[in-house]
C-alpha cells in the first residue's frame, strides 16, 4: 500500500468517525431538548392538575364523625322507632367527592351504608350515590339554599340546616306516599370530632 492510499483511507476512515460523532452529538443535543421539553411539559401538566372549585368546599361542613340519633314514625306516636349509631364524612383523594358512612340501628336492625356525594356544575347540585347492606342503592340530589340543606329523590326527601356553630345537623326525611309527602323520620347529628 503505498502512501497515498493510506492517507486516502485515514481521510475516510476520519470523515466516518467525524460523522458518526457529529450523529451522535446532534443526537444527543436533541435528546436533551426533548427531555427539556418533556420535564417542562410535566412541569406545566402538574400545575394544570385539576383542583375542586369553591362548590366542593361548600360540602366540608360536613367532615367529620358524628353521634345520629333519631325517631322513624310508625303512624302511632308512642311506637316510633328509636335510630342511634354514627355518621362519617370524609374526602376521597383529590378533593372532588365525599364519602359518606352511615352505620345506625334502627330499632333492632342494623343500617350500613356507603354513599358517595359529587358536584354536578350544570345542575348546580350534588349527585349522591347510595349503596347499602340490604341490596338497595339509588341516587339523590342534594341542594343548599339560604342555610338549608335538602336532599332528594322521587321517593325520598331530607329537609334541615346546621346549628350556627356548625357542630348539630336537624332536621327530617319524608316519603311520598301516593303524591304525598309524610314524615317519615326525624334525625340530629351531633359533631363527634
Amino acid at each position: 500500500m503505498n502512501l497515498y492510499s493510506v492517507e486516502k483511507l485515514m481521510t475516510r476512515f476520519l470523515t466516518i468517525e467525524l460523522t458518526h460523532s457529529k450523529t451522535n452529538m446532534l443526537a444527543q443535543i436533541l435528546l436533551n431538548k426533548k427531555i427539556h421539553q418533556t420535564s417542562k411539559l410535566m412541569t406545566d401538566n402538574q400545575t394544570l392538575t385539576p383542583t375542586p372549585g369553591p362548590a366542593y368546599r361548600h360540602l366540608d361542613v360536613f367532615v367529620g364523625t358524628w353521634h345520629t340519633t333519631g325517631n322513624m314514625k310508625t303512624g302511632v306516636e308512642t311506637n316510633d322507632i328509636l335510630i342511634t349509631g354514627t355518621d362519617t364524612y370524609e374526602w376521597l383523594p383529590g378533593g372532588f367527592f365525599l364519602l359518606h358512612k352511615v352505620n345506625v340501628l334502627m330499632g333492632t336492625e342494623r343500617k350500613e351504608s356507603l354513599e358517595i356525594i359529587g358536584f354536578d356544575a350544570s345542575t348546580n347540585t350534588y349527585p349522591m350515590h347510595f349503596f347499602d347492606n340490604q341490596g338497595e342503592s339509588g341516587m339523590m340530589h342534594a341542594s343548599e339554599h339560604h342555610g338549608i340543606w335538602t336532599f332528594a329523590s322521587d321517593n325520598l326527601r331530607f329537609t334541615g340546616a346546621f346549628s350556627e356553630d356548625s357542630n348539630t345537623i336537624s332536621g327530617i326525611w319524608e316519603q311520598n306516599v301516593d303524591d304525598n309527602w309524610e314524615l317519615l323520620m326525624d334525625i340530629k347529628l351531633v359533631r363527634a370530632r
